[in-house]
């Protein structure tokens, strides 16, 4: 798995780099320590599985940078890995499509598992985010009713309409493997497995009209 790692703490990447590589040989990490380095680093390119970005930067955030790679139709999965704990904010990465929210308090072994439930296809989300609460951080406060993110809402329209995964990457600005790790998501928010049984259900949870 080749890996793009944006952070501005050199020895922080250093660091995590050796400690991955010591549970995960197979892992290839490169970095950057300026988000605005990456369209140079990237143009052209689509030979990694995975960019981890940090939020808080000099000049480019992650945010910018997460903006700036969906509209240029950049398409390998974003994680986000953040000191940052303020609920909109992590709200606002996932509408964006990140696949995976990631603590600098993790352990190596927790960032590992995170990046390959990502890889298998799962959105991961910090438990913190959910408060005490044992309910999805993307429900509302009644647990019988479900909410989603707005891309995942974004996603599900264009699924009723007929579009393919390929067709929504392309309509949202997306990896067609990121729009591919919000339907399966959604699948496991509606409990179904296929297409069909999940239009049906949100349509008969309103979540369509």
């Amino acid at each position: 798995m080749k890996i793009f790692l944006v952070d501005d703490h050199l020895s922080f990447c250093e660091g995590l780099i050796a400690a991955i590589k010591t549970l995960r040989s197979d892992y290839h990490i490169d970095f950057v320590s300026d988000a605005e380095l990456v369209p140079t680093e990237l143009v052209g390119r689509n030979e990694y599985d995975l960019i981890i970005t940090d939020l808080l930067m000099p000049g480019w955030g992650g945010i910018e940078l997460i903006r700036y790679l969906n509209k240029n139709n950049y398409y390998t999965p974003v994680m986000v890995m953040s000191s940052v704990q303020e609920e909109s904010t992590i709200r606002e990465v996932f509408d964006l499509g990140i696949v995976g929210y990631l603590p600098k308090s993790y352990s190596t072994q927790q960032i590992v598992d995170a990046v390959e439930a990502c890889r298998a296809g799962d959105i991961h989300v910090p438990s913190f985010y959910k408060g005490a609460s044992t309910q999805s951080p993307f429900q509302g406060d009644n647990s019988n009713q479900i909410q989603l993110t707005r891309r995942q809402t974004e996603i599900l329209s264009l699924m009723d309409q007929g579009m393919s995964n390929q067709s929504i990457a392309d309509e949202l600005f997306i990896g067609k493997s990121t729009v591919k790790t919000h339907v399966s998501q959604i699948f496991k928010i509606f409990e179904v497995n296929n297409r069909i049984a999940c239009l049906k259900a949100a349509k008969k949870s309103r979540m369509l009209i």
